[in-house]
């Protein structure tokens, strides 16, 4: 009873609530992330905010070093035990993966503290003792906290990221808003960033108890540790090389030979980049990997591949909606949130948004090979952009600044895809679902050239609001005339709004008939 009761959790209808559960978290966690960082930028300005944004980025490398692989390792192996009707060896993995954790924060931890005199922000210097101490104060609990929610996810329990991110979205929002009026300095704000880590850690932590999803030291069986220990070993160098090649050369460069102000505009184009996209593909980005691993654990290996089509279509909906969309709205948007002193990060977010968008399919690409394992291809790939990158980077930061950055950054991650998808396609023999795809991009590129109209007519800055809805509305008709989707694709709609009966009952019949005239497989 308790195994049929945990595979529930994978069921089509749990992954639409656990999709829907992630989605509404991260909706209010990046709304109320967003608005903290702006009042932050506002009340300390473009040099000390490019301080905080650096010790926010190392704050993030030392928790994807710390964690390494075995988030992506426990998440897998949990949900393909549970797919494997075996929880004692899900909660043994948990256990076995949870030991490993602590011991790599505390090598991390001591590294860190070594390498200081190369890693300090710019202009902080004289304050080695405090900048150690709150940096640590913050990496290590949010990584045990990012651990736990990995493990949720493995159990197929979202609830433990949701509701942790909500909780202490909110304190954190009322914390910022206490500071702002007393008029606290840097120090201050990153000693909240470090308090409100920790009360991540502590969330999730009580949640995972409460729904008695507890770990065990349990030996592992030798199958199951002959496929986990070679599955961590390309995970912790995949996730290595991926911590290093998440704009962090750039980063580090840009401290060290530019300014602490330019950080901050590569930060600021990289968060509002990252939450546009996150807005609209958490839920996705959630549930795919969990099912893939589901699937495979009961060894539906076709259904995983189907399900990676079904998800590159939309992933590459979701990235070209939001990344045409942030482009035309990008010069308001930023003026509206943080101000003129703020301009500089209007053409680097047109730029990181646009291209990222373009290749957000990458996302399914990378579960897929995560799942099925074939992380040493996946390391391959992400070594070649992290070459790339640094290549980049070094040759573009020192003389162009900040637009150099922004140049290494995408140019990367363009080379990553193309390469990523063509290898895929040839070394798994799996059909991409190039056609539909195809009938997106150009989808995008017809409603990008009617919200160029309006643009090109009206000189003021508001116009970009008006080119940004014009361009939504004409990208999604022309995604439906172009035949860019599929009868599954109407059929996972009508699930999912069976739980609105009101909506459900209005939009049925036109969705059925739509149904019908559409292909059933890919």
């Amino acid at each position: 009873m308790a195994s049929e009761q945990i595979n529930h959790q994978f069921s089509g209808l749990a992954a639409i609530r656990g999709a829907m559960l992630v989605m509404g978290s991260t909706y209010v966690t990046y709304a109320l992330g967003l608005l903290a960082s702006i009042i932050v930028a506002r009340a300390l300005g473009p040099d000390d905010f490019g301080r905080y944004s650096y010790v926010v980025w190392l704050v993030g490398l030392l928790i994807m070093v710390g964690n390494n692989g075995l988030n992506a390792t426990a998440l897998r192996f949990i949900s393909e035990s549970l797919g494997r009707q075996s929880p004692e060896t899900a909660r043994a993995v948990h256990g076995w993966a949870r030991r490993r954790q602590y011991a790599c924060l505390v090598l991390i931890a001591v590294a860190f503290a070594a390498l200081v005199p190369f890693v300090m922000p710019a202009g902080w210097e004289d304050r080695a003792r405090v900048f150690v101490a709150l940096t640590l104060a913050a990496a290590v609990p949010k990584a045990l906290f990012m651990f736990d929610a990995s493990v949720g996810k493995g159990y197929g329990r979202y609830g433990v990221e949701a509701t942790s991110s909500v909780v202490m979205s909110v304190i954190n929002m009322i914390a910022v808003l206490l500071l702002m009026q007393t008029g606290a300095g840097l120090i201050a704000y990153m000693a909240l960033f470090a308090a409100t880590s920790a009360g991540y850690a502590l969330s999730s932590r009580l949640l995972l108890r409460a729904g008695d999803l507890g770990p065990t030291r349990a030996p592992l069986p030798p199958e199951l540790l002959g496929r986990l220990r070679p599955h961590l070993f390309w995970t912790v160098i995949l996730t290595t090389a991926y911590a290093f090649n998440n704009k962090s050369i750039e980063t580090w460069l840009l401290n060290d030979l530019v300014g602490a102000a330019a950080v901050g505009y590569f930060a600021i184009a990289g968060a509002l980049t990252r939450g546009g996209i996150e807005m609209l593909s958490a839920g996705l980005s959630t549930v795919l990997m969990p099912m893939m691993a589901h699937a495979f654990g009961e060894g539906r290996d076709q259904r995983a591949g189907r399900i990676m089509a079904s998800a590159m279509r939309y992933y590459s909906f979701i990235g070209l909606l939001i990344g045409g969309v942030g482009v035309l709205v990008a010069a308001p948007a930023v003026s509206l949130l943080y101000g003129d002193a703020y301009t500089g990060v209007i053409l680097p977010f047109q730029i990181m948004i646009g291209v990222t968008g373009l290749t957000l399919a990458e996302s399914a690409l990378h579960a897929l090979l995560s799942t099925t394992d074939n992380q040493r291809i996946r390391v391959v790939f992400v070594l070649v952009s992290l070459g790339i990158t640094a290549a980049l980077a070094f040759a573009l930061v020192p003389r162009y600044g900040l637009m150099g950055a922004v140049a290494a950054h995408t140019g990367s991650r363009l080379i990553v895809f193309i390469a990523i998808a063509g290898g895929i396609s040839r070394m798994m023999d799996m059909r991409l679902p190039l056609r539909e795809l195809g009938r997106l991009l150009a989808a995008a590129v017809v409603a990008a050239g009617v919200a160029a109209v309006p643009m090109a007519v009206v000189s003021e800055q508001w116009i970009g609001w008006v080119a940004g809805i014009v361009y939504a509305v004409v990208f999604a008709a022309c995604s439906l005339a172009f035949g860019a989707w599929r009868g599954p694709d109407a059929s996972l709609l009508l699930g999912f709004l069976a739980q609105y009966p009101r909506i459900h009952d209005r939009v049925a019949a036109p969705i059925r008939r739509w149904a019908d005239r559409l292909p059933d497989e890919h």
